[in-house]
């Protein structure tokens, strides 16, 4: 007897001894079972609005927030389609990470036809066909988490792009021989994210992750070429990110930890700052001063490449007992500079999570 058959056949004999024959029984079982789905409901609610709004009471900056958001962030073999989406909702789940930030796959191609400065201006302004499968990406993780989560995808920036396209040393080689032709790829690059940005908010996300490069000593620092090629397009693009988005981040990029000062960065638009963890020097970011300089909320904590990717848990609370003491600022988000290695374990990020959550409310 299949499934269906024994389904049918068994509610026909309730039916004959009157189980199912008495109105007034079915109309109470029903009258519970819509108030318990009432009261679930109302508690998945106030879960979910306490998650987002815990995180944006960050930004109340009169008194410092005692429950303190934590978040870290990792690639997925899983780059695309339905794969992408089931591993981030594992992990977010998995950490209890206090917003979905969407990792970033589509990676502009190598070009071959940009053999000088005046090549640049052919770098096309990619469009529909090309951000596609990330935007479904964002589609999917937006309509299942946003009520837990605000919903942040990354951005990366157009120097990044120019890395993509014809590699690091051939970018550097033809900025230094014109500049002003680079600039015109460099265009193509903001146009091409701008484009990905505004179909991003049009599904409904909360903000964006947004990177910036080439503000540090390894690259141009605070001169002229910062101004000419980082700055402007960063803007270009920060500006149309932030416009009616309610939590942006902005990320400092620095792997190898380059960035020796941060003042000329200080009037990029961004709700929330990710520095880096360490300067040049190997000294430690003073992410008090950082709040002071940008006047905003700080994201940080741990180096990506650190404790937190190689110590047990007991190593890993050590040192976050030592940021809180000794160097959180007042509005503050607790994570790393970048993103963990991918093999990072996913149980020791969540007991991190954890502990940052309630830190100040169970240390004195």
């Amino acid at each position: 007897m299949n499934k269906r058959t024994f389904l049918k056949k068994s509610t026909l004999a309730a039916g004959s001894v009157g189980l199912l024959g008495s109105t007034g029984l079915l109309s109470s079982c029903a009258k519970k079972a819509q108030n318990a789905g009432k009261e679930q409901a109302a508690t998945k609610a106030a879960n979910n609005e306490n998650k987002r709004e815990k995180t944006l009471a960050v930004f109340d900056q009169s008194k410092p927030n005692s429950y303190v958001p934590a978040a870290f962030f990792m690639h997925f073999d899983e780059k695309l389609g339905e794969g992408a989406v089931k591993r981030h909702i594992e992990f977010f789940r998995a950490t209890n990470m206090d917003f979905e930030k969407i990792q970033y796959e589509v990676v502009m191609p190598y070009l071959e036809n940009i053999k000088s400065p005046k090549d640049w201006k052919n770098i096309p302004v990619y469009g529909k066909d090309f951000f596609e499968p990330q935007l479904r990406v964002i589609e999917a993780l937006t309509k299942e988490l946003q009520a837990e989560a605000l919903i942040i995808p990354t951005v990366y920036s157009p120097l990044l792009s120019a890395g993509s396209t014809v590699g690091i040393e051939t970018f550097l080689r033809h900025v230094q021989e014109d500049p002003d032709e680079v600039a015109k790829g460099f265009q193509n690059f903001a146009e091409s994210i701008v484009y990905f940005i505004k179909e991003a908010k049009k599904i409904g996300v909360d903000g964006f992750y947004l990177s910036t490069h080439g503000g540090d000593k390894a690259l141009f620092s605070n001169g002229p070429l910062f101004h000419k090629l980082i700055e402007p397009y960063d803007r270009y693009i920060f500006e149309e990110a932030t416009a009616h988005t309610l939590f942006n981040i902005l990320h400092i990029c620095s792997v190898e930890n380059t960035y020796q000062e941060l003042d000329h960065l200080a009037g990029y638009p961004a709700s929330v700052i990710n520095p880096p963890v360490l300067l040049n020097d190997g000294s430690k970011t003073d992410l008090k001063g950082v709040q002071q300089l940008f006047r905003r909320p700080v994201m940080s904590g741990l180096d990506h490449h650190g404790v937190i990717a190689h110590g047990t848990l007991d190593e890993i609370k050590k040192e976050v007992d030592d940021v809180f003491r000794n160097n959180a600022p007042r509005n503050f988000i607790f994570a790393a500079n970048c993103t963990v290695p991918g093999d990072t374990s996913w149980e020791t990020l969540r007991g991190v999570i954890d502990y940052a959550h309630t830190w100040r409310t169970e240390h004195v």
